[in-house]
């Protein structure tokens, strides 16, 4: 963790609770803090110069959201991630995110289109520097415009605040190259239907790209066992399954 990122909040609009909170949560989600990684109340309010009050608070409220395991006894761990959980955040996002869809092409305007372009080409700059965390913070400034247009900015908090398992593992699968180009794609098939008032095509390409992480879900978990919370096997491979169709 960054200390320099606290200094940032103290200096801002920010309370040093909320400066606690974003910065432990930001950097959950950008696996800094790994999976299963222990956390201090100690450490963390002298690493900052707070208290211990505010650090307590964060991490109660992160519990909730179901970032961190706080256990009695034993002390606060990051929370591995959960696939049943990420297959419920990205069903929430799938959800909303088709109907924002399906309002957005028929109110954009050009300003719109031109904001889409630029993350596009933000993230292709991402790509070329091998920024992952940068990548995956432009693919979701992509995405929030199509609620931020029609006017439905609550929709994309909500999705925001209830993606953090969802999240890591994104950026996880975004460490392979060959993701990274294929996300870009979709994102410029998705503004060409668009652009073609193919609202249909626009919706699948969507859904294919939203759902597109099911397919990795296994492979990463064999790779990366420690990172995730034991899973009942079959009903795992079957959601893997049918969540490619």
């Amino acid at each position: 963790m960054n200390i320099n990122e606290i200094a940032l909040f103290k200096h801002s609009s920010f309370n040093i609770g909320d400066s606690v909170y974003y910065t432990l949560r930001k950097n959950i989600v950008a696996l800094n803090l790994k999976p299963g990684e222990a956390l201090s109340i100690k450490d963390i309010s002298d690493q900052w110069n707070v208290s211990r009050s505010p650090v307590r608070d964060a991490l109660i409220k992160l519990e909730k959201e179901g970032l961190v395991d706080i256990i009695p006894q034993k002390g606060t761990i990051v929370s591995k991630i959960d696939l049943k959980r990420v297959a419920e955040e990205r069903f929430l996002r799938e959800s909303l995110e088709e109907h924002a869809v399906r309002e957005f092409i028929k109110t954009y305007k050009e300003s719109d289109i031109a904001i889409l372009r630029h993350y596009i080409e933000m993230q292709l700059q991402s790509l070329k520097d091998n920024d992952y965390t940068s990548f995956l913070a432009f693919d979701d400034s992509f995405h929030s415009v199509f609620f931020k247009s029609i006017d439905k900015n609550m929709c994309w908090e909500i999705i925001e605040s209830m993606s953090g398992h969802y999240k890591r593992i994104r950026l996880m699968s975004l460490w392979d190259e060959k993701i990274l180009s294929n996300v870009v794609l979709q994102h410029q098939e998705v503004l060409e239907n668009i652009c073609n008032n193919n609202l249909e095509g626009a919706v699948e390409i969507l859904r294919k790209h939203l759902t597109k992480i099911s397919t990795e879900e296994m492979e990463l978990l064999e790779k990366y066992p420690d990172y995730f919370k034991e899973q009942d096997h079959h009903n795992l491979t079957a959601k893997s399954f049918y969540g490619t169709i």
